[in-house]
């Protein structure tokens, strides 16, 4: 009767409203050829222009896989309100897991042949789908294309242009990335899907989990291209994690990580430059940590002793990847009377920094 229809269309009504319009199941949709994912947390006034121009692509046979990771503004509404009547993205609530199980719920997802990631508050030039995807099917096809990017300041735009770009194939993609040869980013690159699958573990670390992905898929030796192109628009904002201090026990967690994914591949890193490249990277890590004045020395530390063990070893390398001034902070670094003048060394290079941008811009 008429009590009954009422109680049913009630009943549709809150199943309804507990849904998310644009999450259509996953086995329901028609697989598209680039999954984009998106991790979304407390970005409310910044996804206007993210999401438009993931709208916009000229390219436009892909997912865009939201998740929103338990934001606590209004970030999931405003994302329903930007996708809304677009079939091709899908929200994500879910509890707040941080960025690395953020991406990893969506990875679950995705079913495009290549996938690529974009940051909540960062945004595309609109063919930036167009020239990826030529890229990594052009000329019998690669597993990763990587281009350049535009750092995006409050008072100026700069292309930041990577060092490395002549093709990689075996672990070449391993000694740029871990030795910053490329960006470690997995933003601003497009990947073949399936290297993603089979086992790739997510650090949930509060920096670094891109580099730590990144070297998990170069242990795969994959083939790799890069292009003069910058289409990937990188917002430098107060808050955010990248400006966030650096502790000396995430520098030690951070190379315990390294560590676990080498032992895991240790036969396919058999006779490479593997240690050069560990060594490189933990060593960038306590360099950036010592690099704040405000940081306790730590230089007797067991785990920095070892760091410095490891960097003797490959004294005469390491003047490709890091300056005379960093070399000599580390080793100044290793008396606690010499901290004033690393302090002293820290101040002098970030006057020379600031009048060098100060100049450029």
């Amino acid at each position: 009767g008429r009590r009954t229809r009422r109680r049913g269309r009630a009943q549709l009504r809150q199943i309804t409203e507990r849904m998310d319009t644009n999450a259509t199941p996953k086995e329901h949709r028609a697989a598209p050829a680039v999954s984009v994912v998106i991790p979304v947390y407390n970005l409310e006034g910044y996804l206007a222009p993210c999401l438009e121009s993931v709208r916009g692509q000229s390219f436009a046979d892909f997912e865009a896989i939201v998740v929103v990771d338990g934001s606590k503004d209004g970030s999931l509404a405003e994302i329903r309100r930007l996708t809304a009547g677009d079939g091709r993205f899908v929200v994500l609530p879910t509890e707040n897991r941080g960025v690395a199980r953020a991406r990893e719920a969506a990875l679950a997802q995705a079913r495009g042949r290549y996938v690529c990631f974009l940051d909540g508050d960062d945004w595309w030039e609109r063919d930036m789908l167009e020239r990826m995807v030529a890229a990594i099917e052009e000329r019998g096809g690669c597993d990763i294309v990587c281009g350049n990017y535009i750092r995006v300041c409050a008072t100026y735009r700069s292309e930041v242009r990577e060092r490395r770009t002549a093709d990689l194939e075996g672990l070449g993609y391993l000694r740029e990335v871990m030795t910053f040869g490329i960006a470690p980013s997995l933003w601003g690159k497009l990947f073949r899907r399936t290297l993603f699958d089979g086992g790739l573990k997510h650090y949930p670390m509060r920096r670094g989990q891109d580099t730590l992905v990144n070297i998990q898929i170069a242990c795969r030796a994959p083939r790799v291209r890069f292009i003069d192109y910058a289409g990937y628009n990188y917002l430098q904002r107060p808050g955010s994690e990248i400006h966030s201090r650096l502790s000396f026990d995430y520098c030690r967690s951070y190379a315990e990580a390294v560590d676990d994914i080498f032992g895991r591949n240790a036969a396919r890193l058999a006779g490479s430059e593997a240690d050069l490249c560990r060594t490189v990277n933990a060593l960038w890590w306590y360099i950036g940590y010592i690099n704040r004045s405000s940081n306790p020395w730590r230089g007797d530390d067991p785990y920095v002793v070892r760091l410095r063990d490891e960097a003797a070893r490959h004294r005469h390398a390491l003047n490709r990847y890091f300056s005379r001034g960093e070399l000599l902070m580390f080793d100044l670094d290793r008396w606690r009377a010499m901290r004033p003048a690393v302090i002293l060394l820290l101040t002098l290079r970030r006057w020379r920094t600031s009048l060098v941008r100060r100049m450029a811009h």
